[in-house]
């Protein structure tokens, strides 16, 4: 078994480069001019059911007073959503032969009547698909928030490069579709109707333009222990995480002489401000992305980076389906600057606890009498990360230890320093929105390598010399010899990673089981390694 971990040198990514006259190309349009007047598509309201009252109707005239355009009307209601774009209609694309986002160009016009659509939770949506709807596996780029033009100031002009929206889509697929959407009514929106209109829809693509740059290359000496990535990006309020297969973790009964408590201890939590873990407690629930947010009840304790610190809170909601707390309790700013060590939540009774930082501070907290009944088990917790911003997106944080004491189910004490995989029957990752987010870095990894994308056509190699001879370039998975690397997986929107266990790093003279080197070299290269 090898054991030691080689010197590490980075090798620039290999490609050839052209130089292209660039020009656009339209490869899908719709004015509406030929769709008749009426109801058009239909509208999918995500409010539990409420049945909000919208219509999707083509209407005359369009943008310039002629022509057709698309109209969305909707009844705003504080925390409720509408969205069009899971149910638009899909049309043929001509000419689409790129495969790289960063080559499209999605342009619109676009009025809005009633108030502004630029506060609330989410805002507005604009999206494309292939026809399979925004949480369908084919969507394309969804959730961008736009600054949407001031109310009743006529038709506004916007254009996006497709490569700054999230998520993937063959581009080169010969149906598109275009959506939108307000995600959550801001409590601001008190118009009656709100109506949106869109028209001149438009996809365009450059011809000859010049190949994307060459990925970049990082090394990262990897240690033991949970990391979760906030791999999603479609939305800053996404959680990526895990949770308990067993309930029964609730604090009722939690005694002065028999109190309990839940510790997370972190050997990383370096990232951007408003980051955040979220340990939640749900009562009665499954295993989904969306428990918290469908759940009356939940109560929340977060630690969120802030500044050169760090904060922490507990907050819940009850008898409230969907986004957010209702009530905080507790807001404390901790001596910890880095987010490293033990934060401990610890009950003392049914209503009273505190919260201790790393660094010895700590503050105390009083839930209403009545929410016992609302939180006495099956209560399961649900832990994830969060970006809260764009520039948390792709962020992680390493966790060594995560323990509770005096719990009615199962006593979790899990040091993952020490584990080479997940136990499966404590833990659950499905609570992730998506799946390769939680990765266990047991002490047979060796290497964390990332690169930026797009990478197409590349692929990662590696050898111990320059020098000629037997030793070329191969792929880790050649030299693990049946041991192959997590990854790679894009966490985030600008970075792929992968993770290597110490079995697929170079040998001496580049053969399987060969003596292992005390260095190594890396490199993306196009074409990638043929074995």
């Amino acid at each position: 078994m090898r054991r030691t971990i080689p010197t590490i040198y980075l090798i620039a990514a290999l490609s050839g480069l052209t130089v292209a006259t660039q020009a656009q190309v339209v490869v899908w349009s719709l004015n509406f001019d030929s769709d008749a007047l009426g109801t058009y598509g239909t509208t999918t309201d995500y409010g539990g059911g409420s049945g909000l009252p919208e219509t999707t109707s083509i209407v005359t005239p369009g943008d310039g007073g002629s022509g057709n355009a698309m109209q969305v009307t909707f009844y705003p209601v504080s925390g409720l959503s509408v969205n069009f774009q899971s149910a638009t209609p899909t049309y043929a694309a001509s000419g689409n032969t790129d495969p790289y986002a960063t080559n499209y160009t999605l342009s619109f016009d676009m009025a809005i009547q009633g108030v502004d659509i630029s506060s609330g939770y989410g805002g507005l949506e604009i999206s494309v698909q292939n026809g399979g709807g925004i949480f369908g596996p084919h969507r394309l780029f969804d959730f961008l928030v736009p600054p949407a033009g001031s109310a009743g100031s006529g038709y506004q002009h916007y254009s996006y490069n497709l490569g700054t929206f999230s998520g993937s889509l063959a581009l080169t697929n010969g149906n598109l579709a275009f959506g939108i959407g307000v995600v959550a009514y801001g409590n601001n929106m008190t118009a009656s109707p709100e109506t949106i209109l869109l028209d001149n829809v438009q996809i365009t693509m450059k011809t000859n333009p010049p190949p994307p740059p060459p990925p970049t290359l990082s090394v990262l000496i990897t240690k033991p222990g949970l990391r979760i990535f906030a791999k999603n990006y479609s939305a800053p309020f996404n959680q990526e995480g895990l949770a308990t297969v067993a309930g029964y973790q609730s604090w009722v009964g939690a005694t002065p002489s028999n109190p309990k408590s839940y510790s997370i201890t972190f050997e990383d939590f370096d990232t951007i401000d408003n980051y955040t873990l979220y340990v939640q407690f749900v009562p009665g629930a499954g295993i989904n992305p969306y428990v918290v947010w469908e759940s009356p009840n939940a109560f929340v304790w977060s630690i969120t980076h802030v500044g050169t610190g760090f904060t922490t809170s507990v907050d819940w909601k009850t008898n409230h389906i969907e986004f957010g707390q209702t009530n905080n309790a507790l807001t404390l700013a901790t001596t910890s600057t880095d987010g490293r060590g033990t934060w401990t939540l610890t009950f003392t009774n049914d209503t009273d606890g505190t919260v201790t930082a790393p660094g010895g501070s700590s503050g105390s907290f009083s839930l209403p009498a009545d929410m016992a009944a609302l939180f006495a088990d099956p209560v399961g917790i649900y832990l994830g990360t969060a970006p809260n911003g764009s520039g948390g997106y792709g962020q992680y944080i390493d966790i060594s230890r995560i323990t509770t004491t005096n719990v009615t189910g199962v006593r979790l004490n899990d040091d993952f320093t020490k584990e080479s995989d997940l136990d499966p029957a404590v833990w659950d990752t499905s609570f992730s929105l998506d799946s390769g987010s939680v990765i266990q870095v047991s002490t047979n990894s060796a290497l964390w390598v990332n690169w930026t994308v797009p990478d197409d056509g590349y692929g990662l190699g590696t050898k111990a010399s320059l020098k000629g001879g037997t030793n070329v370039w191969f792929s880790p998975s050649y030299y693990g010899n049946g041991v192959t690397p997590i990854g790679p997986e894009q966490m985030g929107p600008s970075l792929k990673w992968v993770l290597l266990p110490k079995a697929c790093l170079p040998t001496v003279d580049g053969t399987v089981g060969g003596t292992p080197s005390t260095q190594g070299f890396f490199r993306m290269s196009n074409p990638a390694p043929i074995q």
